[in-house]
């Protein structure tokens, strides 16, 4: 039997990210498809943006335990699940992630930044957007 390709879940935490699991555990649910939970941590920058700092073990212990603890819920629901969580730029890694995956979709929390700070520091979810190969779900 073949593997089932995936839902991905793109999580950073945010009350977006929440309602967007939510609503990615009840599609996948009533699909019959597997989800795959991606968190992706950014390192921060240092001297004023000019290089790139490390992530705390504990930071990426921390992400990996709760992307883990939102798989077992959706195995509770009855909902086979997979996790992973990538240390670089968010966009690049969930573009990355969908074609390694091969998910017959994404669902990503939509930002709650205003629009300035779009402007100033970009979108993960317009990157993806631009250039995901498969349909986009934004859950505000």
């Amino acid at each position: 039997m073949a593997t089932q390709t995936p839902l991905l879940v793109a999580w950073d935490g945010s009350a977006p990210a929440q309602r967007a699991f939510e609503y990615a555990l009840e599609l996948a649910r009533l699909r019959g498809l597997p989800l795959h939970m991606l968190s992706v941590l950014e390192l921060p920058e240092v001297y004023g943006g000019i290089g790139a700092g490390e992530i705390d073990p504990q930071e990426l212990a921390g992400a990996n335990a709760r992307v883990a603890a939102l798989c077992e819920r959706a195995r509770a629901a009855g909902v086979n699940c997979s996790s992973a969580v990538r240390v670089g730029v968010a966009t690049e890694l969930i573009l990355a992630e969908l074609r390694d995956s091969r998910a017959v979709g994404l669902v990503l929390g939509r930002s709650d930044k205003g629009v300035l700070m779009r402007w100033l520091v970009g979108s993960v979810s317009r990157g993806v957007i631009a250039q995901a190969s498969v349909p986009v779900t934004l859950v505000p």
